[in-house]
């Protein structure tokens, strides 16, 4: 392979599969009611309280995807253009459409629903005065001041937050300097990011300030666009792969050894004993940088192995190039936007519809017992959700998003 520039101009279908990965980590993660009853239920417990790290894979794959974009058109005279417009397209016409509902449309129809419905849908349309700063892609930073989530629909917006304010100031980056440069900058935003961490935890910020805003995420964006970066040079991908055969096993085992280490001692934070919780000290500091490069590395290995493969029968492929190609797993990346903006709102319907102890977040409270366990009960409602998420994007894909898609043929990378 003398070259890898000419493969990434083209849509690499693993990719997709990586996305919904990510989708159904972060999916499982916010389904979980399981209580900690000791046993099984407790192990289950957390080992899916690690699903929230599903966002980390969304930045990473997003920085790579999104400095591959900007420096192969940078030539483009329509370079900020074409790129703002493109992403507006594929952005802002669903998100608009969920604040609308959130804000505009639920509270309206409250006074028409039974009066159970009312005060839930009317607390939808307000978030302590700021409406404007979820309008505007801030909602991290609306988070970080109140220290909490308080909004059960558009809260999960944080992350595309980030995302937007990534798009606002990465393009000139790019734009402006050299390779060479980017990879150096790369490199930096990763240090700064870990450091920043450090000192919010240092100083005492509260742990949700600390997991939303943009400085303290900046090191998975950083990860994903210094790989983009690094392949767009001759033997880039090789080199990068060889790295990462030592990256996976090595970090995957330190991450294994955190889990492990917090479930047999039971610590934590009160109320998170032995979870593979985003709040404990060691993955708010060193914790997420490990699990971005651990995300890159595998980003790394399965685009190394369907270059290699590209060519080769099906028979032949490597087990990671198949579970990524499938067609499920691709389908879940494909609709996985839509999947991320509905999947808590409808989670919480069933959940209200079926259970009739309503159980908080994460803790869990009385769901069915089968044979002494709850993890029966809490599969069949994963499974159910996952499946009403997946119809209801779908629907908005075919029904709504493709069409906005479709304007994108006006604004093309010539």
């Amino acid at each position: 392979m003398p070259s890898a520039i000419p493969i990434f101009r083209s849509h690499l279908p693993l990719l997709d599969g990586i996305r919904g990965l990510a989708i159904l980590l972060v999916m499982v993660f916010h389904m979980s009611l399981l209580s900690d009853r000791g046993g099984v239920d407790s192990f289950a417990r957390s080992v899916l309280s690690g699903g929230w790290c599903g966002v980390d894979l969304f930045f990473v794959l997003s920085g790579f995807l999104i400095t591959g974009i900007l420096y192969d058109t940078k030539a483009n005279n329509a370079y900020f253009k074409t790129f703002y417009a493109r992403r507006a397209l594929r952005i802002f016409p669903l998100y608009y459409a969920v604040v609308f509902v959130s804000l505009i449309v639920l509270p309206a129809v409250a006074a028409h629903l039974p009066e159970k419905a009312q005060g839930k849908l009317t607390r939808f349309g307000t978030i302590e005065g700021d409406e404007w700063m979820y309008w505007t892609y801030l909602s991290n930073f609306a988070i970080a001041q109140a220290g909490k989530f308080r909004h059960g629909i558009l809260d999960i917006s944080w992350s595309l937050a980030i995302e937007e304010q990534f798009y606002l100031v990465w393009p000139a980056i790019v734009f402006l300097f050299s390779r060479k440069s980017l990879l150096r900058i790369c490199v930096g935003a990763i240090g700064f990011s870990l450091a920043f961490r450090c000192w919010l935890l240092y100083t005492g910020v509260n742990p949700v300030a600390l997991h939303v805003l943009t400085p303290s995420r900046l090191d998975a964006l950083a990860v994903g666009a210094f790989i983009a970066l690094a392949v767009r040079h001759e033997g880039g991908l090789d080199r990068l792969a060889a790295v990462a055969r030592v990256v996976i096993p090595v970090f995957g085992l330190a991450l294994l050894g955190d889990f492990v280490f917090r479930y047999v001692t039971k610590s934590g934070r009160k109320g998170e004993e032995g979870l593979f919780s985003a709040n404990l000290p060691e993955i708010q500091t060193v914790g997420l940088t490990v699990i971005a490069v651990f995300f890159g590395a595998i980003l790394v290995r399965a685009v190394a192995a369907s270059q290699r493969e590209l060519t080769a029968p099906d028979a032949y492929r490597s087990r990671l190039v198949r579970i990524f190609e499938s067609p499920l797993l691709r389908s879940f990346g494909k609709y996985s936007y839509a999947m991320y903006l509905f999947h808590l709102p409808l989670r919480a319907l069933v959940r209200d519809s079926v259970l009739a102890n309503k159980p908080p977040p994460l803790t869990g409270k009385q769901l069915p017992l089968l044979y002494g366990t709850e993890l029966p009960a809490q599969i069949a409602f994963t499974v159910v959700c996952i499946a009403i998420t997946y119809i209801a994007a779908w629907l908005s894909w075919n029904l709504y998003e493709k069409h906005w898609l479709a304007f994108k043929r006006y604004v093309d990378y010539k």
